[in-house]
């Protein structure tokens, strides 16, 4: 009797067990280790010359902010040409005076050193100590090369020496009488002033 209820007990739960379904998700885990591996590779190596940069970077700007970020014309007494690139050949567009205080120097090229004004002055001729005296004359850091756009004594001594009147900038007018002049010298009319034209002149 006992085995009897036992039977129909497991008969009971096998009928209602038998159309139950116990289904697990399935986990598909498929890893390209090729693909990956490059992946993380690549990523690594991208912070890696991030922050490559960024110390160069800090050094750099450390290694032109010099002692107390002070910049000065030290020159024998003549004003610094202030030129539009870091060569002797770009045009001047200013001069410093001996002594003056000077932008920030935010970097170096061929001999010039780079102002936060973006403009360039020859290396030699600046220190953190403003140098003493002046000297009227064509100034240093190389030849002068003036045309629109410059600015200064030396533009206003063109000027005086081609009958106008000196603003000390070169503007237009200028560069028009400058081109004049070469035209019926037998210079290359281009109306910028350079060493041959400013010879010639006998500006400087």
């Amino acid at each position: 009797m006992e085995y009897l209820a036992y039977s129909l007990m497991d008969s009971a739960y096998a009928e209602a067990t038998k159309d139950t379904e116990f289904s697990l998700p399935e986990l598909k885990l498929k890893f390209n280790w090729n693909r990956n591996f490059k992946s993380a590779w690549l990523t690594f190596a991208l912070i890696g010359t991030l922050l490559a940069i960024l110390t160069q970077a800090q050094t750099a700007t450390a290694a032109y902010k010099g002692p107390g970020n002070n910049y000065y014309v030290q020159t024998k007494g003549s004003d610094l040409l202030v030129r539009k690139g870091p060569t002797s050949s770009s045009a001047t567009v200013a001069s410093y005076r001996n002594g003056s205080r000077l932008p920030r120097v935010v970097g170096y090229a061929n001999g010039f050193a780079k102002l936060s004004n973006g403009y360039y002055v020859g290396a030699n001729w600046i220190g953190n100590k403003p140098g003493k005296g002046y000297t009227r004359g064509p100034g240093v850091g190389g030849p002068y090369t003036l045309s629109l756009g410059s600015q200064g004594s030396a533009v206003a001594k063109l000027q005086e020496t081609l009958g106008l009147t000196p603003t000390a900038y070169y503007g237009q007018i200028t560069a028009d009488k400058v081109k004049n002049y070469q035209r019926k010298n037998g210079l290359l009319a281009d109306g910028v002033a350079g060493p041959q034209t400013l010879s010639a002149l006998g500006v400087y």
